[in-house]
């Protein structure tokens, strides 16, 4: 058997192990050959890895069928697992004595799903996605028609604080951010969640944090202005000309704010200032009278340009995070810094990683206060061959195993 992720599975793959869910429930059974309302229903159900049958496994029917009918039996007695609660059920069908060993098989495979893959994100998918409509429909708006829409974005921020404090233990998580497209409204939901996370958990006022909301949703407003093409682009590589025009973006925005009298001086002050560093080195001023709320929402937009793509060649979420380790107490305050890599998963769920151990291992989840040390399923042992049996290692316990490099 292999493990493959949901994405890779296909018409007619055929199960090698139970997928359960937390609670022991099978969603699909062993055996089970797939279809794609199968693949659909698991993407739902946030399962994404599963065991399947290697090809030679076909002939295995063959050899099935050799055997008198009698022992096809025994194949009732997976019912009584799923269900084990009712005792009196199992009774039944005890006679053959094969139902023994399957009672002592099932608290095998029960450890099984106690790791399941958990990723914690910022906004649930489908809020953002509404979200990211939301601010695009009045950006696009404000920039088209001129109309008086704009105001909306305050609104809408209030709503994703709002549900961003509706979570337990809020600012004490690692959170996933996932790997995507030069999306700018996208961007623009991403950074001002993460951005009012940070104010959180450095004790912001409670206007403070509402102007940084505000502000982020806004940032690249500019961009709307722009001929010059972005997406995927290193600017610093573009002809000079172009990355002038580039750079202006942040004082389009601000043009287009400034005179709104519902927006803060400080919020403007962010959409104007957010590529400006504290060493002097940003733009389009090249200041190094930087306020902390526009460093706060600078270092949002430098890392997730850096994974989507926007005014710069994409990379990893790890590489992101590096980099931005790097400018700490240079271009932004340390402890500034130091809040944001503690929200941030440096290996989302669902990456899949080698060990010092020379193990290949797919993030399961994150451990509170250690973004760096997650939960890993190790898929491949040290000489490169599948995992017969399930591991699972936390690099919370373990202190011996580091992950050395993630694999595209």
């Amino acid at each position: 058997m292999r493990l493959v992720t949901v994405e890779d599975l296909k018409d007619g793959d055929v199960l090698a192990n139970d997928v359960l869910l937390e609670d022991y429930t099978v969603v699909l059974g062993k055996g089970t050959v797939i279809k794609e309302p199968y693949i659909e229903k698991l993407r739902e159900m946030s399962i994404f890895t599963v065991y399947i049958e290697d090809e030679p496994a076909k002939s295995e029917p063959k050899e099935e069928q050799k055997t008198p009918p009698k022992k096809e039996e025994p194949k009732k007695t997976p019912a009584p697992a799923k269900t084990q609660a009712q005792a009196p059920a199992p009774a039944k069908t005890q006679t053959p004595k094969a139902s023994a060993p399957q009672n002592k098989k099932a608290p095998e495979k029960q450890p099984k799903p106690r790791i399941e893959m958990q990723a914690v994100t910022i906004l649930r998918d489908d809020v953002e996605k509404q979200v990211s409509d939301k601010v695009k429909d009045i950006l696009e708006l404000h920039v088209y028609q001129r109309t008086e829409t704009l105001k909306r974005i305050a609104e809408t921020a209030q709503n994703i604080i709002s549900d961003i404090l509706e979570e337990d233990e809020v600012v004490e998580k690692v959170y996933d951010v996932k790997e995507r497209s030069a999306d700018i409204y996208e961007h623009s939901v991403q950074v001002c969640t993460i951005a009012t996370l940070i104010a959180l958990k450095l004790g912001l006022a409670e206007r403070e944090v509402y102007d940084i909301g505000v502000a982020s949703l806004m940032h690249d407003l500019g961009l709307r202005y722009l001929v010059v093409r972005y997406e995927d682009q290193d600017i610093n590589l573009l002809p000079a000309k172009d990355q002038e025009e580039y750079k202006k973006h942040s004082i389009y925005g601000y043009t287009a704010i400034k005179n709104e009298d519902w927006l803060s001086e400080n919020a403007k002050n962010i959409v104007l200032n957010h590529h400006e560093h504290k060493d002097g080195s940003g733009y389009p001023l090249g200041t190094d009278l930087v306020s902390r709320m526009v460093q706060i929402v600078g270092v949002c937009d430098e890392f997730d340009e850096l994974i989507c793509g926007i005014g710069k060649a994409r990379v990893r979420v790890h590489e992101a995070i590096n980099l931005i380790r790097n400018y700490s107490g240079i271009w932004y305050a340390d402890d500034i810094v130091e809040a944001f890599l503690q929200l941030i998963a440096v290996y989302p769920v669902g990456s899949r990683v080698k060990t010092n151990q020379g193990e290949v291992g797919i993030v399961m989840r994150q451990n509170l206060h250690f973004p760096e040390r997650p939960v890993l399923r190790i898929v491949e042992d040290k000489f490169g061959q599948v995992m017969m049996k399930e591991k699972f290692v936390d690099l919370i316990k373990d202190t011996t195993v580091v992950i050395q490099t993630v694999i595209k």
